[in-house]
C-alpha cells in the first residue's frame, strides 16, 4: 500500500485480521457450561490469544498506564486505559475498564464467519464467542479478551500523552502516610477465609448469570474451577451448597436434579456489598455450626457417661441394702429402755 492509499475500513481491517487468525487453526478454550448461553458445552477462542489478535484495532485510538506497586513480596500491577483525543494530539481521556470491556465486545460480536475450508471447530468458536460476546461486560470471557487487549496497547507516557479524568487533567496521587501503609499490611496478612471467598463467588455469580433455573452441580463446577484457576483450595461440595443456599435461596427440585433459581428481580450488589454478605453468611452458618457441634458433644459426653455407669455397676459387688440399714427409732428406744 502507498503513502496515499487511504486506511483501511475497521470492518476490512476485522476482516484481515480474523482471515489470519482462523487459518493455522487457532487455540480454543476448554468446553464448558455456559450461564450465560444456558448450554452444556460452549467452546469459544482462547481469550488471551483472540485479544492480541484484535490489539492492533485499538492500539491507534487508545493508550495504557502500568502502575506496579511492591507490597512485601507480592508485586501488584494495575493498568489504566485512555482513548487518545481527536482535538488535543497530547491528550488521552480516561475510560473505565467496563467501558473498554464493551468496546472490545462489541468488535468481537462483529467476527466475520469462517471460511468453508476451516474446520468445524473454528466455525463453532466464531458462533460461541459472537454469543458470549453478545452479553458484553456481564461475559467473563470477553472481560478477559479485553485484557489481553490493553496488554498490547502502547504506553501513556511513552506516547507522551496526558491524562485527563472528568475533563481535568489528572493530578498524581497523594503518597500514602506510614500509618495507612502499616493497616494495609496488617490487613494483608490476615488469611483469606475459603468460605468468605466461595460466597463472595457465589454472590458475583447471581449478579452475573442470568435468570433462570441452574444445575446445582454445573454451579459447583463453576466454583471449583475458578478457584483452581485462582490457585486456591475450594470447600466441599456440601458446604458449597450451604453458602450458596444462603445467596440464592434453597435448592428446588427438578427431574433432572436440584437447581438454583435466580429470579429476575435479583439486585446487583457492588463489590463491598458482596463482601459484607459473604461475611454475615459466613457469621451466621459458623453460629449454626458451632451449635450443632456443641449438641453433638453434649449428647456423646452422656452416652460416654451412661456407659460408664453401666459398667461401674456391672463389676462392683452386689452389697444387700437391709444388712446396711440402721433403724435409727429403734436403737434410741433400746438406749431408753
Amino acid at each position: 500500500m502507498s503513502d496515499q492509499d487511504p486506511p483501511p475500513t475497521p470492518a476490512a481491517q476485522l476482516a484481515a485480521i480474523a482471515h489470519d487468525y482462523y487459518a493455522p487453526r487457532p487455540r480454543l478454550a476448554d468446553p464448558a457450561y455456559s450461564n450465560l448461553l444456558r448450554r452444556p458445552e460452549v467452546q469459544p477462542f482462547d481469550a488471551v490469544r483472540l485479544g492480541r489478535a484484535l490489539a492492533p484495532m485499538f492500539t491507534r485510538g487508545y493508550v495504557q498506564r502500568v502502575t506496579v506497586a511492591e507490597y512485601d513480596t507480592d508485586t501488584v500491577e494495575r493498568r489504566t486505559v485512555a482513548q487518545r483525543s481527536a482535538a488535543d494530539l497530547v491528550r488521552a481521556d480516561y475510560l473505565s475498564a467496563d467501558d473498554f470491556a464493551g468496546r472490545v465486545a462489541l468488535l468481537v460480536t462483529h467476527l466475520p464467519d469462517a471460511t468453508p475450508s476451516t474446520s468445524s471447530g473454528v466455525a463453532r468458536a466464531v458462533r460461541d464467542s459472537r454469543a458470549l460476546a453478545a452479553f458484553g461486560v456481564r461475559s467473563p470471557w470477553a472481560r478477559a479478551v479485553a485484557r489481553a487487549v490493553v496488554a498490547e496497547l502502547p504506553a501513556l507516557d511513552d506516547a507522551g500523552l496526558t491524562l485527563f479524568r472528568d475533563g481535568e487533567p489528572e493530578r498524581p496521587a497523594a503518597g500514602w502516610t506510614a500509618e495507612q501503609r502499616r493497616e494495609y499490611d496488617r490487613a494483608r496478612r490476615v488469611p483469606r477465609d475459603p468460605s468468605i471467598v466461595a460466597a463472595q463467588w457465589v454472590a458475583t455469580w447471581r449478579d452475573q448469570t442470568g435468570p433462570g433455573a441452574h444445575p446445582a452441580a454445573d454451579v459447583y463446577r463453576a466454583y471449583v474451577a475458578s478457584a483452581e484457576r485462582a490457585g486456591a483450595t475450594p470447600v466441599g461440595r456440601t458446604h458449597f451448597y450451604k453458602l450458596a443456599e444462603a445467596v440464592c435461596g434453597p435448592r428446588k427440585r427438578r427431574a433432572s436434579g436440584p437447581v438454583f433459581v435466580v429470579s429476575q428481580e435479583a439486585t446487583p450488589m457492588d463489590r463491598k456489598q458482596r463482601r459484607d454478605l459473604a461475611a454475615a453468611i459466613v457469621d451466621r452458618l459458623t453460629v449454626e455450626w458451632r451449635t450443632h457441634a456443641l449438641d453433638g458433644l453434649a449428647d456423646l459426653l452422656a452416652e460416654r457417661q451412661a456407659a460408664t455407669a453401666t459398667n461401674s455397676a456391672a463389676t462392683t459387688p452386689a452389697i444387700s441394702g437391709a444388712a446396711n440399714v440402721v433403724d435409727l427409732a429403734a436403737h434410741r428406744a433400746r438406749r431408753a429402755a
